[in-house]
């Protein structure tokens, strides 16, 4: 079976889905971000544009809760004139036994073109690609703690945004690394894009043991970690997939020893910006006054998430033709 780098481009190297942002190529990435900056200044679509996604329809297959993807994704096929429609997983026919690969199958059948799907198993995203992948695009909202690249895309286009080159960019991440899909992501595409250093700053319990790229240091002490750091980010605390009784033991004073704080953000470079992939715990992982400060860029990148969005599924369409 072929990996997601793999299975994701076509024998041309054109992008037909995106599952990862493990080896893309860059070219491929700034071709997106160059066209989200384009959305970012405005949201209207030629009308050569509009007869392309006119005929479109977008199917939201979300198998774990999401706010701010699966509602960026809503707007971002809305603004370009496709059809869209999302299964609610609660009431569908996988709570009658329905196996994932026969829902996405019978989704497929009605039409759609694109698939967006997120779901809690590693490997499912390769799964239903490999299955459907020559009938529609499928594009990955989010896999197990695995992968989400989009939101490593949109992570890309707000950096860009305050910085006028990746190069030389220390980049610090805070958190729970060990559940993070989009730490890895993002670490994926931040590598790609040629930053100088990324860290990654956890308790020894929410640590990587492998090393994700080259250019990633592990780092156990907060302080050492933000060191004249130009980019923060800030992670989630996933207790849903806590469950080991040592790691919610490590929870304990985690604000005293990791929390990212005015005090300690003051070790930063003086323009480094903040980020979190949200949704937030307020004064657990991040002090709330520097969530809502003028350091923080948490509300740009949802905003990004629909200029990222709108410029992937118009990069997959075109490719496609």
């Amino acid at each position: 079976m072929q990996n997601e780098s793999q299975i994701q481009l076509g024998q041309d190297g054109r992008l037909r889905h995106l599952l990862t942002l493990e080896d893309l190529n860059k070219n491929i990435i700034e071709n997106i971000l160059h066209t989200a900056k384009r959305f970012v200044i405005s949201k209207k679509i030629s009308e050569k544009e509009k007869k392309i996604f006119q005929s479109s329809t977008v199917a939201n297959l979300f198998f774990e809760p999401s706010t701010r993807t699966r509602g960026s994704f809503e707007i971002a096929s809305k603004l370009l004139g496709c059809n869209s429609i999302n299964i609610d997983i609660k009431n569908s026919s996988e709570k009658k036994g329905e196996t994932l690969l026969d829902t996405v199958k019978t989704i497929q059948s009605l039409g759609v073109n694109f698939l967006i799907v997120r779901h809690s198993e590693s490997g499912s995203l390769n799964l239903i690609t490999q299955e459907i992948g020559d009938k529609c695009i499928v594009i990955n909202a989010g896999e197990a703690n695995v992968s989400h690249p989009t939101q490593g895309l949109l992570d890309l286009l707000t950096i860009s945004q305050t910085n006028k080159s990746f190069n030389n960019l220390i980049v610090t991440i805070i958190g729970d690394i060990s559940h993070s899909r989009v730490a890895r992501s993002t670490i994926h595409g931040l590598t790609t894009m040629g930053v100088k250093e990324i860290r990654l700053v956890a308790p020894e319990e929410f640590s990587v043991k492998e090393r994700i790229t080259p250019i990633c240091k592990n780092i156990e002490n907060i302080d050492e970690g933000l060191l004249d750091a130009n980019v923060v980010m800030a992670l989630r605390i996933q207790h849903e997939r806590i469950k080991n009784s040592k790691k919610i033991k490590a929870l304990n004073n985690y604000f005293e020893n990791f929390g990212l704080t005015q005090k300690r953000m003051k070790l930063a470079s003086p323009d480094a910006i903040i980020m979190h992939p949200g949704p937030m715990n307020r004064d657990v992982e991040i002090e709330s006054s520097l969530a809502d400060g003028s350091q923080s860029v948490i509300l740009q990148q949802v905003a990004n998430g629909v200029a990222i969005r709108m410029a992937l599924l118009m990069e997959l369409l075109t490719q496609h033709d």
